[in-house]
């Protein structure tokens, strides 16, 4: 063949390569656009927590017919089962091994799914230390050594500074508190009645009756209190008659010197709660968001659309511009953003680096589909299945462990309809392509 014709065919076959990049570019922007939209609505407005569930819960179900019909069986067709196997595993254990190490180094505030996971095991490793520093309390030392980490866990820290007012005479009482360190006054009207001090305990006869407060406590240094809420407080003593028996003990003492002094926080200085969060939990976020690095929930953030990115760049040669799976995480970004950018507005982070960090994520999820692009124009069969097999099993594990709990905490049972039609629409449009 001459050279002349040659030429002409060389370069028509890099406007190829070059559009179906483009192309692969930009369905990667299509598919995690959605992430700047919900970016946009979550700095001004939040939407119900039952729309966020339907439309999380739809994603997934998109999802999971998406990776189903257009990841798994293509990888079985190239690969066989091993690779289908193996990958998926694989792809799973990297994703959760990696998602872990990055919510450590501060990342967890990027999904509220990962907030909650980082805040119980946070808790959970801070309940022995806590066990220990509350050593001296005669109600914790009465208790058999689970009953106390139990209590542990269900104890949320608040620090007083002097002249705070703890709790006011003649409220209703919600908490019960254990002063771990620092001191505190107790007056029945303008009269001083007692001092409290590292080990003891207020607040619990007015959750047992019912009754107003009948003390005002005032801190006189800085103080470290834990706090009991009232229904943990009410589950907790049903379920230990240690404690029932020490606050007994505890309680007819203090009748028989008559210092009977309990009180309430009052409602400005209640810890208030971070939805979806569970209760308590919003103080420790807040304290553990000023640690956290904003390269780390960048990274996190960009760590979570790296398998469908590369999917869809994969993908660009079989499905230019459709299938289901582009339209599952076009759908499914929509509210994780949406509820990640809300979280991260609670826990103080500015509207400007979160519009940044979402806008920044759709730009990098078009270079990532280009790298999935290329892998799948320039490996093998095998070597393609495998990769595809790999991201198939964190997008997977991504669902498992983030949007499909957070639906089903955010709507309950009735996520089950969303994710039906989801994971229907899904298939039929997947189906369209066979």
């Amino acid at each position: 063949m001459e050279l002349g014709k040659i030429s002409p065919i060389i370069i028509n076959l890099l406007k190829t390569v070059e559009n179906f990049a483009l192309t692969a570019f930009l369905q990667g922007i299509l598919g995690a656009s959605s992430m700047a939209l919900g970016a946009l609505i979550a700095v001004a407005w939040q939407p119900g927590r039952k729309f966020l569930a339907a439309v999380m819960a739809f994603g997934s179900g998109t999802l999971m017919a998406a990776i189903a019909l257009e990841i798994a069986s293509a990888v079985y067709r190239s690969g066989g089962v091993l690779v289908l196997v193996g990958g998926f595993l694989l792809g799973g254990i990297l994703f959760i091994s990696l998602s872990k190490y990055i919510d450590e180094q501060g990342g967890f505030l990027r999904k509220p799914a990962a907030s909650r996971r980082y805040v119980v095991e946070h808790k959970m490793l801070e309940s022995h230390e806590l066990v220990d520093y509350l050593a001296h309390s005669e109600v914790m030392n009465a208790l058999p050594e689970q009953e106390r980490h139990q209590l542990a866990g269900l104890l949320t820290p608040h620090h007083a500074y002097p002249r705070e007012v703890l709790c006011r005479e003649g409220d209703q009482g919600d908490y019960f508190y254990f002063i771990g360190g620092g001191e505190a006054d107790v007056y029945k009207g303008t009269t001083w009645v007692n001092r409290l001090t590292s080990g003891d305990i207020f607040g619990e006869m007015s959750l047992l009756t019912g009754e107003p407060r009948s003390a005002t406590v005032v801190a006189v240094t800085p103080m470290e209190l834990y706090q009991l809420d009232k229904e943990n407080f009410a589950n907790i003593l049903s379920q230990s008659p240690h404690l029932a028996l020490a606050l007994s003990r505890k309680l007819a003492r203090r009748l028989q010197s008559a210092t009977d002094f309990e009180a309430i926080v009052p409602p400005e200085d209640k810890v208030s709660v971070l939805e979806p969060l569970v209760e308590g939990d919003r103080q420790m976020l807040a304290k553990l968001a000023q640690s956290s690095a904003p390269m780390a929930i960048l990274v996190g953030t960009l760590f979570d659309n790296i398998p469908e990115a590369m999917v869809i760049g994969m993908n660009t040669n079989v499905t230019p511009w459709g299938g289901a799976f582009l339209f599952a995480v076009f759908i499914s970004n929509f509210p994780e953003a949406l509820s990640s950018s809300f979280g991260m507005k609670q826990a103080g982070i500015s509207n400007r680096r979160i519009l940044t960090l979402w806008f920044g994520a759709v730009v990098a999820s078009g270079l990532i589909a280009m790298v999935g692009y290329s892998i799948g124009q320039g490996g093998t069969l095998l070597l393609v299945a495998v990769a595809q097999a790999i991201a198939g099993g964190g997008i997977l594990a991504m669902l498992a462990s983030t949007m499909m709990p957070e639906a089903y905490e955010l709507g309950g049972s009735s996520v089950a309809y969303a994710t039906i039609i989801g994971f229907l629409a899904g298939f039929l449009i997947s189906a369209s392509h066979f």
